[in-house]
């Protein structure tokens, strides 16, 4: 799959109304391309409006499993009391787990 960008000319004075259309015009192209010719010829300096980028299709969100949380959670916690409390850290880590074992083990806190 060919990720796609969209390329628009928009109204980007934000101390001014708009005095027609907020777009333009827009292009959709593939990622990476240049800004079209024709969008460029349209944009005049000093009239208010911007060429502006966006990806139109985007990678789907990768997400963490959930013994990645549980280890990113015990390493957080741990750096965070060990900054804080240096002396008794280990103290409140193991008091901590105790306290929340679902939401440090790879449970569903939910």
């Amino acid at each position: 799959m060919t990720e796609l960008a969209r390329y628009s000319l928009e109204w980007r004075r934000r101390d001014i109304p708009c005095p027609g259309p907020t777009i333009l015009a827009e292009m959709t192209v593939p990622r990476g391309a240049r800004c079209p010719a024709e969008l460029e010829q349209m944009w005049k300096p000093g009239q208010g409006y911007a060429i502006c980028w966006g990806l139109v299709s985007q990678k789907p969100i990768r997400r963490w499993s959930r013994e990645a949380k549980a280890r990113a959670r015990r390493r957080n916690l741990q750096r965070r009391l060990e900054a804080k409390f240096p002396l008794f850290a280990q103290i409140f880590v193991a008091a901590e787990l105790e306290r929340r074992p679902a939401y440090y083990d790879a449970d569903d806190p939910a």
